[in-house]
């Protein structure tokens, strides 16, 4: 009998209306990706999910279906050197508007 776990925090995903935000590549001291939702800024725990074409707006509105985090991520980027710790989510798919 194997042991199976899961990453998925809530059964239930959500479904919203965000503004995606391209701050910029994390080796040229950018960010990378942040969601706006709800005008409260999100960092997305696997980034890797968001197609490369949303870098070619610093702003795009996006239909997004995520799950709520329950632990912030702490992502030190940029120029500057203190902690950035922000509400996470994980990001289930992503289209534009």
């Amino acid at each position: 009998m194997a042991c199976q776990t899961s990453t998925t925090t809530d059964k239930n995903p959500e479904v919203a209306t965000a503004t995606l935000l391209w701050t910029g590549e994390l080796a040229a001291d950018g960010c990378g990706f942040e969601v706006l939702l709800d005008g409260r800024k999100y960092l997305p725990e696997n980034e890797d999910a968001i197609d490369a074409r949303y870098k070619a707006n610093a702003r795009t509105e996006v239909e997004l279906t995520f799950e709520r985090l329950p632990d912030p991520i702490d992502r030190r980027c940029g120029m500057v050197p203190q902690p950035r710790v922000m509400d996470a989510i994980r990001i289930i798919s992503i289209r534009p508007r």
